[in-house]
């Protein structure tokens, strides 16, 4: 007789999976072009994975795993993130439960690969399943990436000594621009514009980056020093009336998304590669729309306007002219790391984030 109940429940069980629904998931990759961006000792893979769930039923991602192939189709390397353990590798996804017919954006968890790694294709498997784990599912993706590399050598757009307090690594604020988060969508963003970019901050011998109060923008040892383009360009757009309160306002940036900057300049480098330059000091632009520049002209000074937590000067490369655009890699060349009484001499190479860099 008990035999005959499991087996009852069995089928009971069996019945129910298999009048449910199935699972509707979608997998893909952004931006369109993905890229390698080379640091000195390592490959940084800036991109997201965006899972559609189209079910009925919310999905937590159990598994994330990558496969690295090369251009034989050899593996070179696997790694994955699960749920095993007392504080498991899965937490460390910013989310990773999905809403029946919401999206999420996944921060590619595997951001920094050996710079050795000949990389040709990257396969993800991610893991899903509902809250009882009686319906899972698997999607995979293959991405092809890019190794990027600018078309001209360019100049850091400060001169002297300079921290990069806040550049594009995996956790950088400017990386984590999430186009699928409520507040960010409202204002009408589809893009991570800011995805490679630099909040550039002139420091003392010290490394400090001002003395007195941190309130004063005159107490910033940056405000007020010039600005260079990093390569010949026409500038296309500029603003320059904004006042240097450090002032963001959203509602104004949903309709002038460009507003985010305060003050600016953008510049067509050719190529594709258009350069913002934002948060400059209010009056100081120096030049004109329709105007031609050369590598090292001055063009305006450091500023505190828009979204700026203190006086410093962001930087970005974008493959278009305002907000629309998705972010580019940018290296340069002629400058230093600073690495105490040592300086190391850096050609086509990224600024990361905390590193204090010198132009040469």
């Amino acid at each position: 007789m008990r035999c005959l109940f499991l087996l009852c429940l069995f089928f009971s069980a069996a019945a129910a999976h298999a009048d449910a629904p199935a699972l509707a998931v979608a997998l893909s990759a952004s931006p369109g072009h993905i890229y390698v961006e080379r640091l000195p000792d390592a490959q940084a893979l800036n991109f997201d994975l965006l899972i559609d769930n189209r079910s009925s039923v919310a999905l937590d991602i159990d598994r994330v795993q990558l496969s690295v192939y090369d251009a034989a189709n050899h593996l070179l390397l696997r790694r994955f993130i699960d749920g095993n353990g007392i504080r498991p590798s899965i937490e460390t996804l910013a989310g990773h439960s999905i809403p029946a017919g919401a999206k999420l954006t996944v921060f590619n968890p595997f951001a920094s690969l050996d710079k050795d790694l000949a990389i040709a294709r990257l396969h993800y498997d991610v893991d899903l399943s509902n809250a009882d784990g009686s319906q899972s599912t698997t999607r995979s993706l293959d991405v092809t990436p890019i190794a990027y590399r600018n078309a001209d050598d360019l100049v850091l757009p400060l001169r002297g000594r300079i921290i990069n307090y806040d550049g594009h690594d995996h956790l950088a604020h400017h990386r984590r621009f999430d186009v699928q988060f409520a507040p960010i969508a409202a204002m009408g963003f589809k893009s991570n514009f800011m995805r490679y970019s630099y909040d550039f901050v002139p420091v003392n011998a010290s490394g400090e980056m001002f003395a007195g109060d941190f309130k004063r923008n005159a107490d910033w040892f940056g405000f007020g020093q010039d600005i260079r383009a990093v390569a010949d360009g026409i500038v296309v757009a500029t603003m320059g009336t904004r006042p240097d309160d450090r002032h963001f306002d959203q509602a104004g940036v949903a309709s002038d998304p460009m507003s985010l900057f305060g003050n600016y300049i953008v510049i067509d480098h050719g190529h594709g590669e258009f350069g913002v330059y934002g948060h400059l000091q209010q009056g100081s632009v120096q030049v004109k729309v329709g105007q031609h520049l050369h590598q090292g002209d001055a063009i305006a000074k450091i500023g505190a306007s828009g979204s700026a937590f203190f006086p410093h000067l962001h930087f970005e490369l974008q493959d278009g002219p305002d907000t629309r655009a998705e972010g580019l890699p940018s290296y340069f060349s002629g400058y230093s790391r600073v690495l105490g009484e040592t300086k190391i001499p850096r050609q086509q190479a990224t600024v990361d984030t905390g590193e204090i860099v010198e132009a040469d």
